[in-house]
């Protein structure tokens, strides 16, 4: 590690800068919250267990969780839900746990697809396939409506560069 420290308001700032995620309604709310992974080795080389926290700081390496919560404020059902994120240049897109729906874009949000059907161009070359390293934004399409006063959550997963 290069000690490099940042506070977690840093990291949560980074998160945000740019965040203009998409909302089905004009009275539904999204809010974010940013978690780094621990992990305990598990007895008898049983699988680690992980824990998420609000960090005090984060270091390069730690792997954070970001959580999107969306809630229906409104009085009818919210549907085509679409819920869009940019991944900040202090991370690296290290996953999800929630496939539904979701995409993920490598040209800076124009285009969103399942990662292995992307590709990245290379000067003078044929485009190679799309890695991890190489998303910008997230996205989740909501094919089911959320009712009135209920929330809905999903989760990405990054590397502090």
């Amino acid at each position: 590690m290069t000690g490099k420290r940042w506070g977690i308001w840093a990291a949560a700032g980074l998160l945000m800068i740019g965040a203009q995620p998409a909302l089905a309604q004009s009275t539904s709310a999204l809010t974010t919250k940013v978690e780094v992974e621990k992990s305990v080795a598990g007895p008898d080389g049983q699988p680690a267990a992980k824990s998420y926290h609000t960090p005090d700081v984060v270091v390069p390496g730690d792997r954070v969780r970001i959580s999107l919560n969306f809630t229906n404020n409104g009085a009818q059902l919210a549907s085509g839900v679409v819920i869009s994120n940019p991944i900040p240049a202090a991370l690296l897109f290290d996953g999800t746990d929630d496939p539904a729906g979701f995409g993920v874009s490598v040209d800076g949000g124009k285009q969103f697809a399942p990662l292995g059907a992307l590709s990245v161009p290379v000067e003078g070359a044929a485009p190679r396939p799309a890695t991890l390293a190489d998303v910008t934004h997230v996205r989740w399409t909501w094919a089911d409506a959320i009712a009135p006063g209920q929330s809905r959550s999903v989760a990405f997963f990054g590397r502090v560069r």
